[in-house]
């Protein structure tokens, strides 16, 4: 299972950092879009999705998070890449609509947390 995020929240637990079920990436030089987009090139090469890109009630526009988790596959998913270029589509409307807010550092923890919560209690459904 891979495990991609620009929310560095998850390199402060130990628990994915060490895990052997889950590969954790890292993209701290991504926003939202760009971790949509780097997710879609690893369907290209044959990862599934194993959650939705659009999960939880933040709009695209409101956070600069995202976390995604997907698996090695054999062949391209089209339900997957689907999914990831309408997410993709949707975020880019939702920014042409609004541009995220720079947000102070607080604002900012509290959705690495909403991201880091939800994200993790997704990891503990799949794996158990």
């Amino acid at each position: 299972m891979l495990l991609i995020t620009n929310n560095e929240k998850f390199l402060e637990s130990e628990e994915f950092l060490t895990s052997n079920k889950i590969e954790l990436k890292f993209l701290d030089n991504k926003d939202y879009i760009g971790v949509l987009e780097y997710s879609r090139n690893l369907i290209h090469e044959g990862y599934e999705l194993l959650t939705h890109p659009l999960y939880g009630s933040v709009k695209p526009n409101e956070t600069i998070y995202r976390t995604l988790i997907l698996k090695a596959g054999k062949e391209l998913d089209f339900n997957s890449l689907s999914l990831i270029e309408d997410a993709i589509e949707t975020a880019n409307k939702f920014k042409k609509n609004k541009i995220t807010p720079l947000w102070t550092e607080s604002v900012k923890d509290d959705f690495r947390v909403i991201d880091y919560d939800l994200m993790s209690k997704t990891i503990y459904r799949i794996l158990n």
